[in-house]
Order: C-alpha cells, then structure tokens, then sequence
C-alpha cells in the first residue's frame, strides 16, 4: 500500500513567448482566473462557481471537449481552487478539486514575464498520473496548449491595437 502512496507524480513546465505586448499587457487578459475558455480552444466555458473571481480561494469551472479519462464521457470538466493570486508577480496557482478527466493531486501555475520579443508564458504543473495520458504525452499536450495561449494572446492584442 506504502507504494502507492509514494507513486511519483508529474511534474512539467513550458514556456512560450508572446510576440509584441508587454507583460503587463499580457497580464490584464490572462490575469482574469475566468477567462481560460478565451485562450484554449478546447474549452467551451470557464466560470466562477464560489467566490470572487482572482481572490484566493475562488473555485471555477472549466468545461471543454477533451477528455481522455473517459472517451464515453465527450465532454471533460473541472473545479479548480485558486490558491495564490499574484498581480506583482503577474502568476497564480491552482488546484482541482474535482473533475471526471482523470486528475488528482492536480496543481499549476501561470505566470506572465519579460521577455526579448515582448513577454512569456510560463505553465507549470504537478499532479500524480493522469487516467487516459502517458507522462510524456500529457506534457506534449501542456506545451502546445501553453504555444497556442501565446499565438491567440498575440492575435488578441494586435486586433486590439488596431
């Protein structure tokens, strides 16, 4: 039983830049803990269940196409708890609570910083095996989920500049 329990968990990272806006810039549109939906296509809605929205404590819920826990299932949705909100800093962290993608132990962070070429998206995670993904393919997912945050940020802010 001890085995189990010491399992290892999962732990990744990625970065992506973001061509053009500052950070702070990035910050005011990623920065909303509700506004997920705006930024990965494969979501359909991201809301405030408890709380208000970007203050520590605050649950949303996520719904969206993939789900691979449970293919019978097409939609797969989540609870997440914001557990540190940081607007100096332009991160936060948060966990799920509940879901039926295959998640526990789930914690993330996003953070938004100086870059170069205007800013960058950084995503962290860690969480015990995900049911329906290998380690290494979960973190191929996480990668290019952070890459196309970037490029729809990108679009977003050069259509608001225009």
């Amino acid at each position: 039983m001890d085995e189990l329990l010491t399992e290892t968990r999962w732990q990744g990272k990625a970065t992506a830049k973001v061509v053009g806006p500052t950070p702070d810039q990035a910050w005011l549109l990623l920065g909303d803990f509700c506004s997920l939906h705006k930024w990965i296509r494969s979501l359909s809605t991201c809301h405030i269940l408890e709380g208000s929205n970007n203050v520590p404590g605050c649950i949303r819920y996520c719904a969206g196409s993939v789900n691979k826990a449970n293919p019978i299932e097409p939609v797969g949705w989540a609870k997440e708890r914001l557990v540190e909100y940081d607007r100096v800093n332009r991160s936060y962290s948060y966990e799920i609570v509940e879901t039926n993608k295959g998640f526990s132990r789930y914690k993330a962070t996003l953070q938004v910083e100086s870059d170069p070429a205007g800013c960058s998206i950084k995503w962290s995670f860690q969480a015990d095996p995900v049911k329906g993904w290998s380690e290494k393919a979960f973190a191929s997912f996480f990668e290019s989920m952070t890459r196309g945050v970037a490029r729809r940020l990108e679009e977003a802010l050069i259509i608001s500049d225009d």
